[in-house]
């Protein structure tokens, strides 16, 4: 169970720390001007401070896959929405990826914090465990999506690789659901 955590770690880093750093350029991509894409790469922070208060209190135990995986779904869903230029679709967007930028690393870390592998006294050690595998993550999103933009010359691909990314992340907390009902 803790290594598909930290698997999921690198991966939720992956997705947070690639489209923070390259959302104005997406929009700008869109058209937007530089002023006007650093207003609309904002919403997304609003919207994640609002849904790291709110869902981590939904997600209790008894829920919390499911939140994990509606959360991923979210950033799917968003890394699809973000290739529409303009509009409310643009808008939802980034409305859903600002509620799952906010909160996935949250909700994994409880994950963890209830696996019953670890002993209480090894929390620590497994939270830093964590964040040093989703480091990786938080390294190789930008750079990815970097290097994906400027070989295919626009967004289509690195945010393809993020959908991508959503569908692991899928398939890792499937196999953590029957890890943990075991």
């Amino acid at each position: 169970e803790v290594q598909l955590i930290l698997a999921m770690s690198i991966g939720i880093f992956f997705i947070n720390h690639g489209l923070n750093n390259w959302l104005p350029e997406i929009l700008r991509s869109h058209g937007f001007s530089a002023v006007k894409a650093g207003y609309w790469a904002a919403i997304p922070s609003s919207i994640g401070i609002i849904g790291a208060l709110i869902i981590p209190r939904l997600a209790v135990p008894e829920r919390r896959l499911w939140v994990m995986a509606v959360l991923i779904l979210f950033s799917m869903t968003a890394s699809l929405l973000l290739q529409v230029s303009s509009g409310p679709l643009l808008v939802a967007g980034l409305v859903l990826q600002g509620t799952a930028r906010g909160t996935m690393m949250t909700v994994a870390i409880l994950l963890l914090m209830e696996t019953p592998r670890i002993p209480e006294e090894r929390l620590g050690l497994a939270g830093g465990l964590f964040f040093t595998f989703a480091e990786i993550g938080g390294v190789m999103g930008p750079i990815t999506f970097g290097i994906l933009s400027d070989l295919s010359g626009d967004f289509v691909l690195p945010l393809a690789v993020l959908t991508v990314v959503c569908l692991v992340l899928l398939t890792i907390l499937a196999r953590l659901r029957a890890l943990l009902q075991q």
